[in-house]
């Protein structure tokens, strides 16, 4: 292309579609910040804990001061206590917006494309835009939460810390990757994506903090059961944090597999639908908005496991009507 045309291409640009891309990236880099910060009153509050364990040793030589030792420690541990605590709910709401931001993150990628096909405004800056800001939103910014709120609660043991982040490098670059091949793909079917979409893969692992960050008996149940192994501690919220980061290959690889999965605004969001559908969506709303974290997770998680299970059957069902075919091949 002629340097002169790329200039004028370049200033100019769709703007309204390209503002609500870069909300989409804007959120991702804000999932990022918030677990920064979480992580630092999550360490600022071992800090304080620590202080606090220590505080009997600071008052020492009671009898010469005049002041009422037992009175003094209770009043020096309850404002350590209270500090810790305080460091910890700002941590854990920090967490918990920084998941919230990447659902926002799926409204801005689910609403661009739309917005620009509607105003004629597809363009290859704005292809390019999207891909850019779905890799940080939906690849960079979940593995963070992941490993950001494992180095929160994780005991300091420098293998399971460098296994987490491996987790989260391998979840990124199958982003990246599976972005790349879809930028480069051509004539296929719009209701179909080939591999998990990326989206879809952040709603899982999301969505699988807030249920663990939860208050469900049921969870706290099964990671219970797995306290007494030894690869996955001895405590629950080691447990769920070591669940998180191993959760992240699953979502992961699949976004590279050729696992076909439904396009579910192309296939039940676009054109007339029957009133069936309109009441299922409605019904669907109120338990989201009823049950959040538990409804978020069956979604996504849900929506991942029946691509899974609809490709094994699929292939189950092309083995049982063609045996021949396989035989042959395996004795070629």
């Amino acid at each position: 292309m002629n340097p002169r045309t790329s200039k004028r291409l370049f200033r100019r640009v769709h703007l309204l579609p390209s503002l609500i891309t870069l909300g989409n990236f804007a959120c991702g880099f804000l999932a990022v910040i918030l677990c920064l910060n979480a992580l630092y009153f999550s360490t600022r509050a071992q800090i304080l804990e620590e202080r606090a364990a220590g505080a009997a040793d600071a008052l020492s030589f009671p009898e010469q001061m005049d002041i009422d030792y037992d009175q003094a420690k209770a009043r020096r541990n309850a404002l350590a206590l209270h500090s810790v605590a305080g460091a910890r709910s700002r941590a854990g709401f920090l967490f918990h917006w920084a998941c919230l931001v990447i659902f926002l993150g799926m409204l801005f990628d689910m609403l661009d494309g739309k917005v620009a096909r509607h105003m004629g405004a597809d363009s290859a800056f704005g292809k390019e835009l999207d891909s850019l800001a779905d890799v940080t939103t939906f690849g960079i910014a979940p593995a963070v939460i992941i490993n950001t709120l494992s180095l929160a609660v994780l005991p300091a043991t420098y293998a399971w810390w460098s296994q987490v982040i491996i987790f989260g490098v391998v979840f990124a670059v199958c982003a990246v990757l599976r972005l790349a091949r879809y930028n480069i793909q051509s004539g296929v079917d719009k209701n179909i994506f080939s591999g998990l979409p990326s989206p879809a893969a952040a709603g899982c692992v999301v969505s699988a903090v807030l249920l663990a960050e939860g208050d469900y008996g049921f969870v706290d149940a099964v990671c219970g059961c797995l306290a007494g192994i030894p690869f996955f501690g001895t405590e629950i919220v080691h447990v769920k944090a070591r669940l998180l980061s191993l959760f992240l290959l699953l979502p992961g690889l699949l976004m590279v597999s050729e696992v076909p999965f439904t396009h579910v605004a192309n296939r039940y969001l676009t054109g007339k639908k029957s009133f069936t559908i309109l009441v299922l969506a409605v019904l669907l709303a109120a338990l989201v908005w009823h049950e959040p974290r538990l409804m978020l997770f069956l979604c996504f998680n849900g929506y991942m496991i029946a691509g899974i299970a609809a490709a094994a059957r699929r292939r189950l069902r092309g083995a049982a009507e063609n045996p021949d075919r396989d035989a042959n091949q395996s004795h070629s």
